[in-house]
């Protein structure tokens, strides 16, 4: 987005958001500095690796921590000899706040200790250190420590002695920007998904500080020109999205503005200063399709086939560069377009780039200043030629993967909508019997319930058998898992079922009915919550999900052409914004922040908005989707003057949603409406990491 990359023009240097990076990587490095021994062992948790590489190199790491070589917390640490660890004074761990991490460093550290001299230390670095997790690292090792000693540490900023051997310190990290999104979570896990279904009130006291950290950037990390985002509208939907805003607005701003700011910075802050953001938060359950959709956007689409996890591709084993975080043609072109319009993109720049090279051989004359920026042409030539190059490969193995793998497979999601109920079933089937693999089969069970506002039962039933056929007993167990989280409606249309068989209820069709305001204040409610209180057909024709591509979604401009391929508008390459998901569909919840501001798409029950401000006045969202709605107005303005939108995501974002928030900020900008959007959340998901978690 504008407000957080350094290519766009303009953009103001305070609102870098790259400056989060530079403060998590600092505060790792000022707790190395304090390791005082010189000849250290490196162990790093996997999981870690790509959040520091996209930080630093590994040479910083070592050198801050005075360690010779670098190995991994995990089962091969277990085979290395006695007497290498012995050559060093202490071993330095960085790791995660998590049981699976502190279970390998109780295993390993006893094995090593056993093993080699007595004198070795162990300098342990946790990433968001808290008491609760500082409390079992000292019981695993039987530290000095105890519960009312770590209660009363007034803050976890210094080092914290578990042992005359053993050391803790808190690595505090900042949200972290990558891909245009400041996320919550490091790329390897899942994205926030676990803690979205499991843990909600978790994820949302992490975006939560997330949010203060962003709204006072300029404050918390001293920048020479201090920046504050000041909240003017701030709108919610869900009912952890809007128990998110109360806890910011009541309780976190104003416990913020006492611990940092002088009685007359306050006044300032709260009496003088003028507002200058719009703040939206939405919740996951809204919309599962963009995470269930295989995505056709450039970035989503390499991410679901190969993966990239902090700017770099996972699972690729060309030889062309992996790293996409200074690609200038991938994030200044390539990242947001259609799949289908990289290669004509390609083709373009690569014949560009031919006739400059012909172009350069005719300067039989030149002279020296001449030849000089000549050189430096051909250099940067010759570095476009290498990305064009790089992402020809990359594109060609895309085609490759589903040509082989998803070609039946995305042409079924593009397809679906058209089909009825009775042939999608008959679709579904015989995915399971042709053993396609079992992530493709939750996608498309996923799809055929939300677009029938359910499944019966009866087809659950033969389903379920089905998959235990073809896939075994934990295909049973994964769909029932998918029942229980709400993912599916199950319409019952008998008591003698597969589900009742196993002693489990099946849930009941509802007739939608309000909920009283009673029932909104005290539901606990998981990520997985089904929230349509209307049927799928009524909220994909109002909200026009698959607009039509001779409609457009909205009034363009004649002097514009939508085949302008040589055009890097999002907004002039595609009327709508449905290019990045199958079927022509545009993801719900940017529906949502789209209504707040521009309400052209309406196109079945066009629906004018009175006010000069962003509302949802009389768009019916509590009539259509359960969960509270708030909208606030907090400087009493009737106008749309907000320079920044932060839009938040409980339950993670994706690629396609991504690029969706660009192409309304170039919308927006057309109108004459200049907004700068950044985008927060838990993390990037897709379908992938969306299944990894259907199936712990």
């Amino acid at each position: 987005m504008p407000a957080s990359t350094s290519a766009t023009a303009g953009a103001s240097p305070t609102l870098d958001l790259r400056q989060f990076n530079e403060a998590t990587l600092q505060s790792l490095l000022a707790q190395l500095d304090k390791i005082y021994s010189t000849n250290n062992l490196l162990v790093l948790d996997p999981t870690l690796s790509s959040l520091i590489n996209r930080l630093t190199s590994f040479s910083t790491i070592k050198e801050h921590g005075k360690c010779q070589n670098v190995t991994w917390l995990n089962d091969d640490l277990a085979s290395i000899p006695a007497n290498v660890f012995a050559k060093y004074s202490s071993l330095v761990f960085i790791l995660p706040e998590s049981q699976n991490a502190l279970s390998k460093l109780k295993n390993y550290t006893k094995s090593i200790s056993q093993s080699v001299s007595s004198s070795i230390k162990f300098n342990i670095v946790v990433k968001d250190l808290t008491r609760r997790f500082l409390l079992q690292i000292n019981r695993q090792f039987d530290g000095i420590g105890d519960f009312e000693k770590v209660l009363s540490l007034p803050n976890l900023s210094k080092p914290f002695a578990i042992t005359s051997k053993i050391k803790v310190f808190n690595w505090c990290t900042d949200p972290i920007y990558s891909d245009g999104v400041l996320i919550t979570t490091n790329g390897a896990s899942l994205a926030g998904i676990h803690d979205y279904f499991e843990r909600p009130l978790k994820q949302m006291n992490q975006l939560i500080d997330a949010l203060i950290k962003v709204l006072f950037v300029g404050v918390k990390h001293e920048t020479k020109h201090k920046h504050l985002f000041k909240l003017r509208n701030v709108y919610a939907k869900g009912s952890h999205a809007s128990l998110l805003v109360e806890m910011l607005i009541n309780s976190k701003i104003p416990e913020y503005l006492n611990e940092n700011m002088q009685p007359t910075e306050i006044e300032f802050y709260t009496e003088k200063l003028h507002s200058n953001t719009d703040l939206v938060v939405v919740e996951r359950n809204l919309d599962f399709f963009p995470v269930v959709f295989n995505q056709l956007n450039y970035h989503g689409i390499v991410d679901d086939l190969f993966g990239i996890n902090f700017e770099n591709i996972v699972d690729f084993n060309e030889n062309v560069g992996k790293d996409l975080s200074h690609d200038d043609l991938y994030n200044n072109d390539l990242k947001h377009l259609n799949f289908s319009t990289v290669g004509s993109r390609l083709n373009t720049l690569a014949k560009f780039i031919k006739q400059q090279f012909e172009d350069s051989g005719h300067k039989d004359e030149a002279n020296i200043s001449e030849m000089k920026a000549l050189v430096m042409a051909l250099g940067n030539l010759s570095v476009q030629q290498e990305l064009i190059r790089k992402h020809t490969v990359i594109g060609e193995n895309v085609v490759k993967k589903v040509e082989k793998e998803y070609e039946k497979f995305l042409t079924f999601q593009n397809d679906i909508f058209d089909m009825d109920y009775k042939l999608q079933i008959s679709k579904l089937k015989s995915f399971i019997n042709l053993n396609y693999p079992i992530d493709n089969i939750w996608t498309i069970l996923l799809l055929i319930g939300y677009i029938n506002d359910g499944i019966l039962n009866k087809d659950l039933d033969k389903i379920s058998n089905e998959l235990q056929d073809n896939f075994g007993l934990e295909a049973a167990l994964a769909l029932q898992k998918i029942v229980d989280l709400k993912l599916i409606r199950v319409i019952n249309d008998s008591s003698n079922d597969f589900f009742t068989s196993l002693g489990l209820t099946s849930q009941k069709k509802r007739t939608p009915v309000p909920q009283r305001e009673d029932e909104e204040t005290t539901l606990g409610i998981t990520g997985g919550r089904d929230v349509f209180k209307s049927n799928y057909t009524l909220i994909n024709k109002f909200w026009n999900l698959h607009p039509l591509q001779e409609e457009g979604d909205g009034i363009k401009d004649d002097s514009k052409k939508a085949d302008n391929q040589e055009s890097t508008s999002l907004t002039t390459l595609y009327p709508a914004p449905s290019f990045t998901l199958p079927g022509g569909t545009v993801p719900l919840i940017y529906r949502l922040v789209e209504s707040l501001y521009l309400r052209d798409f309406l196109k079945y029950k066009p629906i004018n908005n009175l006010k000069r401000r962003p509302n949802w006045d009389n768009l019916g969202l509590n009539t259509m989707f359960a969960g509270r709605t708030l909208d606030l107005n907090l400087q009493n303005v009737n106008d749309d003057k907000s320079k920044y939108l932060v839009v938040v995501v409980m339950g993670g974002i994706t690629r396609s949603e991504i690029t969706c928030f660009k192409y309304l900020e170039e919308k927006l900008k057309e109108r004459g409406n200049h907004k700068e959007i950044i985008i927060l959340s838990s993390g990037i998901v897709n379908h992938r990491k969306f299944w990894s978690f259907i199936g712990q």
